[in-house]
């Protein structure tokens, strides 16, 4: 190579390395933040060799650590590496590895940044209802969290097409807009979980993104006026957000340049077109009935018009115009064509409140309804409001009170609270699909939140029963405490996944047994008899947890059948127990022996002899129908009566029943629905001995209990020593077993007399009674009874009030009339917002 050729080629590559950096560090042509009062604060984060555009498997997430299969990076497009930008306010919590463990993230709206998530929420404007929402002692308060306020991809301070790349820049997906900020966050922040995730109108759109693609990176979410959809699943939403872009593309300049304008000055750019584009928006941004009270002259600075008649005319919307770009919104807009995560929303876990504007014309009411049936176990709040969707600023202040949304934030605090410790070990339980019935469907088809271990386990009479169970514990004391769950009637282990969760989290130490035919202890207990005795089955536990396991002590948490098991089992072995919590438990009733099985007709239900002889039981109970009825019933049948409904079986109408399982969707109550639809399509010897033992276990349970037997369980319960945590919803639905002993009344004929008898016998237990929850409070009420039972087991005390139950007794059981907001202040109530 001669010195000429040298001379040239340094030349070419310095000016191709001075092009490339003109591309990448080129002035945008908008400014990195809304509010410029408070730009000092944003801090900027760059991700390198991040695709956008690409596709999401979200049930494949290693595919997409670095975004999308087969997207694009900006890097390769000449644009530089993807940059995040937010704020960050709080007091961060560390854990042993210097990760935040308590962050709030809030996701900004459309046309806003973190700029303006602070001017709304921190400093209190007053479309936000003058006062803070965020910060010491605020609803997401700051001496407890730290929050981080986010500016989406394609907006402000992140990268989007006018920075540079203009129309080269990669069509983005909300998947990519929630997978760049968290690389932010967990590379550039190194935040270990989060708290809550939440956010306005697009920022709620986000925050639903977040639970599906991230669902155990966040114990709590708080969308509020977002949406799962605004694909042509939302025509009216899609409908608007085409013409916004419509008008866009209706400039002249963008005509001309097809989009690709940057060359020419800004003031040159499809400002018009932008200014049309933001008065086909705001023409549904109030409530119509609202508008209509507004003068024309307040209004008109809002109407486009290509030639306005006087100076105010078009005003607000050309200034606006000029503080964005019309490739970074048409590129926004199109974000949302393709938008529906519907079919994915059953993969959240987080803790959910959807909060909405019932009058909504921009991301319908309905809609969030139809998320909030989809999400496992969310609540929801909404109100209406004079200026629509604008109404989901204020909406917290509003609402702030309201015992549902004092009840959330209480279970956000809490869920914080349990972090001490990491259960690595768990994973996200389910039932599979394409179930083979000649495999064990227990086995090959349920996957448990944590390793289910086997042992073989005799009991009294000798019996030995392979016993699945899984035994955790994530802390690092030596002699640590112990809680042992021990399920109901036609339950699982694996249904108890929060409490075990939270009580994992808080440094316990937790066994589950699956009692001896259901779950895991099924498969291999295939050859024998389902009659087996209530004692029978705590011998089992006793001798898993005490003599296998060499657990001496431990405090034990029944559920139903487990509730009575458990309270026999601290009278057999006192020594072992150090606290009973008591969930919706069996046992605190007698029975006679005798019950109608129809008219003028009784039969012996609960003879002695059957207690290990199932088939001179099956002979007697056949006579009532009920084991064929459950090995028979559909999967519709199923699905209907685990969530109080009862459907016509000739006209189809679906209406309420009065027994049931579920008041709220909570993921374990999915897997609990999940596991028994899939019972039916999986191994009938499998299901035969569920169903066996699910009708059974009436025998057992109610045979210990005989009003004709001096000795019988039920008297002798005052004999328990260890204190008792006694839990019940008010709106159980199984308990008193009137049908076979004609008692009617939970609260006169089962809680006070065993109240009663406790204190007289100086052992008063704690007594809850949880609000709009049935027999499976665990599942209505996932973090409360979590909580409460961690209580118990660490501190001794359980908080028996809650927001509800405090709002019940003063209020009763009264339906509001649906909330309307206050009409924000001023002429133009939006005024000061970008937007």
């Amino acid at each position: 190579m001669t010195g000429r050729q040298a001379v040239r080629r340094y030349f070419v590559s310095l000016i191709v390395l001075l092009v490339g950096t003109a591309l990448a560090v080129a002035q945008p042509f908008t400014r990195r933040s809304s509010q410029m009062q408070h730009d000092g604060l944003k801090k900027y984060y760059e991700i390198a060799n991040f695709r956008l555009g690409g596709k999401y498997d979200l049930n494949e997430p290693s595919k997409w650590e670095n975004g999308g299969e087969g997207g694009v990076t900006l890097e390769s497009l000449g644009g530089g590496k993807l940059r995040t930008a937010y704020i960050a306010i709080g007091n961060a919590r560390r854990n042993a590895a210097g990760e935040i463990t308590n962050a709030v993230v809030i996701s900004s709206y459309y046309s806003g940044d973190s700029t303006d998530m602070y001017e709304q929420w921190v400093k209190g404007a007053p479309l936000s209802g003058g006062v803070p929402i965020v910060g010491p002692g605020r609803p997401i308060d700051t001496d407890r969290y730290y929050v981080i306020m986010v500016d989406p991809l394609g907006t402000w301070g992140a990268s989007k097409p006018s920075d540079g790349l203009g129309i080269k820049f990669p069509q983005y997906s909300y998947f990519d807009m929630v997978q760049a900020n968290y690389r932010m966050l967990r590379d550039g922040l190194k935040v270990a979980r989060l708290a809550l995730v939440t956010g306005v109108s697009m920022g709620g759109t986000q925050t639903y993104v977040w639970g599906v693609m991230h669902p155990e990176f966040i114990n709590a979410m708080m969308p509020i006026g977002g949406t799962t959809q605004s694909d042509a699943g939302d025509p009216v939403g899609n409908w608007t957000f085409q013409l916004m872009t419509a008008a866009i593309q209706s400039d002249p300049v963008w005509q001309s340049t097809n989009g690709d304008y940057y060359k020419l000055p800004k003031e040159k750019h499809p400002l018009p077109g932008m200014a049309f584009g933001w008065s086909v928006l705001g023409l549904t941004g109030y409530d119509f009935g609202y508008r209509t009270t507004q003068s024309f002259a307040s209004v008109q600075p809002e109407v486009f018009y290509w030639d306005a008649p006087n100076e105010k005319a078009g005003l607000n919307v050309m200034n606006r115009s000029k503080l964005y770009d019309a490739v970074d919104l048409v590129w926004r807009n199109r974000v949302g064509e393709t938008h529906n995560i519907n079919d994915y929303l059953g993969r959240i876990r987080a803790r959910t409140l959807v909060m909405h504007i019932s009058n909504d014309l921009w991301l319908n009411f309905k809609l969030a309804q139809k998320a909030v049936e989809r999400v496992p176990g969310a609540d929801l709040i909404s109100e209406e409001s004079p200026v629509a969707h604008y109404g989901v600023f204020p909406l917290i202040n509003n609402r702030k009170n309201d015992p549902k949304f004092v009840s959330f934030m209480d279970d956000v605090a809490s869920l914080d609270r349990a972090q001490k410790f990491v259960d690595k070990n768990f994973r996200v339980p389910g039932v599979a699909e394409n179930i083979d019935p000649k495999k064990s469907f227990w086995k090959d088809y349920v996957t448990y939140p944590y390793p289910v271990k086997y042992a073989d386990v005799k009991d009294g009479n000798g019996v030995t029963w392979q016993t699945g169970y899984m035994d955790e514990y994530a802390g690092t004391e030596r002699n640590p405490k112990v809680l042992v769950i021990v399920h109901g009637k036609g339950a699982f282990g694996g249904m108890y996944s929060g409490i075990i969760q939270y009580a994992l989290r808080s440094g316990l130490r937790v066994i589950v047994p699956d009692l001896p035919h259901y779950g895991m202890s099924g498969p291999g207990n295939l050859d024998k008899s389902p009659a087996r005795t209530m004692q029978d089955m705590r011998e089992v536990v006793h001798e898993l947890v005490v003599n296998q396991l060499g657990v001496k002590q431990a405090y034990y948490l029944g559920h139903s059948l487990g509730g009575q098991l458990v309270m026999g089992y601290a009278l057999t072995w006192p020594e072992a127990v150090q606290g009973l919590a008591l969930e919706a438990p069996a046992g605190l009733e007698e029975y006679p022996r005798e019950v109608t099985i129809a008219k003028d007709k009784k039969a012996p239900l609960f003879a002695p002899a059957y207690a290990r002889d199932f088939e001179k039981w099956k002979q007697t109970w056949d006579q009532t129908g009920i084991l064929a009825a459950e090995i028979a019933r559909p999967e519709q049948g199923i699905r209907d009566f685990f969530y109080f409904k009862k459907r016509d079986p000739d006209t189809g109408v679906v209406s309420a029943a009065k027994s049931g399982y579920f008041f709220s969707d909570s993921p374990d109550a999915r897997f609990h629905t999940e596991q028994r639809v899939g019972l039916t399509k999986g191994n009938p010897k499998e299901l035969e001995q569920w169903a066996n033992v699910f009708i059974f276990d009436i025998y057992t349970m109610v045979a210990e209990l005989q009003r004709d037997d001096p000795k019988n369980l039920y008297e002798q319960l005052t004999q328990i020593k260890a204190p008792i945590f006694l839990a019940f919803g008010d709106k159980e639905p199984f308990i008193p077993g009137g049908s076979l002993n004609g008692l009617t009344d939970l609260g006169r004929d089962v809680i006070t007399p065993f109240m009663s008898r406790m204190t007289n016998a100086g052992n008063r237990p704690m007594l809850k009674i949880y609000p709009d929850t049935g027999h499976f409070i665990h599942t209505d009420n996932p973090v409360e009874y979590a909580v409460d039972v961690a209580d118990f087991v660490t501190r001794g005390t359980v908080d028996t009030s809650s927001p509800l139950g405090t709002d019940r007794m003063i209020r009763g059981a009264v339906v509001s009339a649906l909330p309307v907001a206050p009409t924000p202040p001023g002429a133009s109530p939006t005024a000061g917002l970008n937007k």
